[in-house]
């Protein structure tokens, strides 16, 4: 949910898919780090408001994928 929360408000259209949540050893602590998170998070999105960041053009997503194919790299 957290995650579908900062795409959205960074102006995304997010999705997400349900999850089975089980009960574990240590849930307490996870359920502690995600509160934390949570509010974190709040803040960033709709406090700081974060501009995005572009690292080169944009690729269409269209085509057969050899644009993003990297030769040098083999």
């Amino acid at each position: 949910m957290r995650a579908i929360y900062i795409a959205r408000k960074l102006g995304l259209e997010a999705y997400g898919v349900a999850a089975d949540k089980h009960i574990y050893r240590g849930i307490e602590a996870y359920e502690l780090r995600e509160i934390a998170a949570r509010n974190k998070d709040f803040l960033y999105v709709n406090v700081f408001r974060p501009k995005p960041t572009f690292l080169g053009e944009a690729i269409p997503i269209s085509g057969d994928g050899r644009l993003t194919n990297d030769h040098t790299k083999q």
